[in-house]
């Protein structure tokens, strides 16, 4: 049974269209290949409300609620791309 999240409320202020336009108009995703703009601001947003203390804490974290990423549309996160 699907539930929605704490987080799911707190990213539903974020309206991604804008977001994507945001983006497209900045031209900022123009040397990523993997790791999107919108998965880099969904695990910033989460480390800001976690309150990590460090990129390890945001990965477990973040990692650990795997089964809530297809419904944020973001993707499961590596330490070494947050460096």
């Amino acid at each position: 049974m699907y539930s929605i999240t704490t987080f799911q409320e707190l990213m539903k202020g974020l309206p991604r269209a804008a977001f994507d336009q945001a983006v497209a108009r900045h031209n900022a995703a123009k040397y990523t290949k993997h790791f999107k703009p919108w998965n880099h601001m969904t695990a910033m947003v989460y480390a800001q409300a976690s309150g990590a203390p460090s990129l390890r804490a945001l990965e477990t974290g973040f990692n650990a609620h795997a089964s809530h990423h297809y419904h944020l549309g973001a993707s499961m996160l590596k330490r070494s791309t947050l460096e």
